[in-house]
């Protein structure tokens, strides 16, 4: 959707901001403000990501039908800028994991959908449950 509407030069209510480090240890900040209705338009979402040279380093609008979707769109749209940048970056001491939610696209019929997310689930619990077998053997 084509919007002439402008995001702020800085972000005035913020609903979660998360540093990330580089190897280098430099800063990388992203920054969501609280999802706001937008003249002409539903739901805007600003999102600042400072520290990386991406078109976010000013604010920039992501807009959703609803609060809670630009909520989400603002999140996706974060997560596949910082991971595009190339950066390796590192939260809480993972450089693995920029412990964003990743999301299935919309455009995927939902019997596909389902299949994904039955095949997520059956991994997750393998890896669950090998961890749990490993940690008992280490026990005793």
């Amino acid at each position: 959707m084509t919007n002439p509407f402008a995001a702020p030069r800085r972000i005035r209510r913020i609903a979660a901001r998360r540093i990330y480090l580089t190897p280098s240890r430099k800063k990388v900040i992203l920054t969501l403000g609280v999802p706001q209705p937008v003249p002409g338009s539903d739901w805007g979402c600003a999102v600042q990501i400072t520290g990386l040279a991406t078109r976010y380093r000013r604010p920039q609008y992501v807009f959703g039908i609803d609060a809670l979707q630009a909520l989400h769109l603002a999140m996706q749209d974060a997560g596949r800028m910082l991971e595009s940048s190339r950066v390796r970056l590192s939260f809480l001491g993972q450089s693995d994991d920029l412990m964003l939610p990743r999301c299935l696209p919309d455009v995927l019929p939902k019997r596909e959908r389902d299949r994904i997310d039955a095949f997520v689930e059956r991994e997750l619990e393998r890896y669950v449950t090998a961890a749990e077998r490993r940690n008992r053997r280490r026990r005793g």
